[in-house]
């Protein structure tokens, strides 16, 4: 007879429970994801298999380790099946330290070897140009990287010029294909690519894993013989890579490379238009000072030192006048935003308002009182379930369905007629109590 999915997930579950039980197992922990709720959902992995695991909150609160890519660690647990997804799964109860893992200890040593050597040293860095005119992208051509980086160059310095060179950013290999584009682009004659005034790796975030060809030797070699800045854009602002270390400039995301390295157009052009007024300004009081100084020259020598003073006193005249209208302005503005305010803050203005204010708390306390009922029906009907599931996995409802339990003296379950040689005893457990049994032929 045919079982059902859920009949089937429990008994792998009993079995895989009863068979292995409680272990403990030594790894590296690979991708780890806390949730909202507290639980900490990582994998164990090792050169050939992994592990789903998980902490649940209430051992998390205890665990003196702090779980994260790379580090090795011993657990301790109990295998299980999470009938939700029919899934292998590892329950930890405790987490010790055991150093750090193969991944990061290849990482840890790479770098130290290369930042002996000097390739880390600022003194060797570049700088990358002030107000550059293009840039060379290599990156994948697909995804949401390049198209976040072309949007940020086009409203930031929309007169650059953004050349892209496709490269695999992941899996094996990738770090030749990221390496070659930037010998390539240091001989961009050769190749037919166009100059530029700096580079940019970029790549979106990703496990250790999916990272590391950003931590391989023949990457950071090419990084460092090039000819042209190199801005290192890998990964999320926690991710660090050896191309992060060896580049001119880290950027902790690919559209923080765009912002570190690009001038912000718009905020340039304001300040650009502010310097023009200013000069203009300057140029002509300068015009007008030396105006009236010329205007004194031709009229000879100094008659009546007055008459020589009149034409500043004229122009003394016109500023007093200027500032007399420029005060008038501004307090006919300023009166006109206070009869603005007053206006806004009257009675019936401020009575409309707590009245709207009043009609919208109501209808959010309705939807509000709706989705708790909703899902409070949700949650009984789900208990209700799962109380009908439990009852029908009941041992007791098996044996008031005729079956019985044969327990050895031992205590252990009898499970095949080897374990009940003539003339030895058992206890037989049914529905309603036990019984005393003597095995004869």
């Amino acid at each position: 007879m045919a079982q059902s999915v859920s009949e089937l997930v429990r008994d792998l579950k009993s079995a895989v429970e009863y068979q292995v039980g409680n272990r403990s197992v030594v790894g590296e922990i690979g991708s780890c994801k806390p949730a909202g709720s507290g639980h900490i959902y990582f994998t164990l992995k090792d050169s050939t298999a992994q592990l789903q695991c998980v902490l649940y909150r209430y051992q998390a609160l205890g665990c003196r380790v702090r779980l994260q890519e790379g580090l090795r660690v011993e657990l301790t647990g109990r295998a299980t099946v999470w009938e939700g997804r029919g899934s292998l799964q590892f329950v930890v109860s405790s987490v010790k330290a055991a150093g750090q893992g193969d991944l990061q200890q290849q990482f840890l040593e790479l770098k130290r070897r290369l930042e002996a050597e000097g390739l880390f040293a600022p003194e060797r860095k570049q700088r990358i140009p002030a107000f550059p005119q293009s840039v060379g992208l290599i990156t994948s051509p697909t995804g949401a990287v390049i198209e976040d980086m072309r949007h940020r160059l086009s409203s930031r310095s929309p007169w650059m010029q953004v050349y892209l060179y496709p490269v695999q950013v992941q899996g094996r290999g990738a770090e030749f294909g990221l390496a070659e584009a930037i010998r390539r682009w240091n001989d961009a004659a050769r190749y037919g690519l166009p100059q530029v005034d700096y580079l940019v790796l970029a790549r979106g975030g990703g496990s250790i894993e999916d990272l590391w060809c950003f931590n391989e030797e023949v990457l950071a070699r090419a990084i460092a013989a090039s000819r042209i800045p190199i801005v290192s854009a890998v990964g999320h602002e926690t991710d660090f890579t050896i191309a992060d270390f060896v580049a001119d400039l880290r950027a902790p995301t690919p559209t923080a490379a765009i912002e570190l390295t690009t001038p912000d157009g718009p905020a340039l052009q304001q300040y650009l238009q502010q310097l023009d007024t200013t000069l203009q300004f300057n140029l002509n009081r300068a015009l007008q000072t030396a105006r009236l100084r010329l205007k004194v020259v031709e009229q000879g020598p100094l008659g009546d030192p007055l008459m020589a003073l009149a034409p500043f006193a004229q122009q003394v005249d016109v500023l007093e006048t200027a500032l007399q209208q420029a005060l008038q302005n501004k307090m006919t503005a300023a009166a006109n935003r206070l009869e603005l305010l007053a206006a806004r803050i009257s009675p019936q203005t401020l009575q409309h308002r707590i009245g709207a204010a009043y009609s919208s708390l109501n209808a959010t306390e309705q939807r509000l009182t709706s989705i708790a009922q909703s899902r409070l029906s949700a949650a009984r009907a789900a208990l209700q379930v799962h109380e009908a599931n439990l009852a029908a996995a009941s041992p007791q409802r098996a044996l008031e369905r005729g079956f019985a339990l044969v327990q050895l003296p031992t205590g252990r379950l009898a499970r095949s007629t080897a374990d009940l040689p003539v003339g030895s005893t058992a206890t037989l457990q049914l529905a309603d109590g036990t019984r005393q049994v003597h095995i004869q032929q």
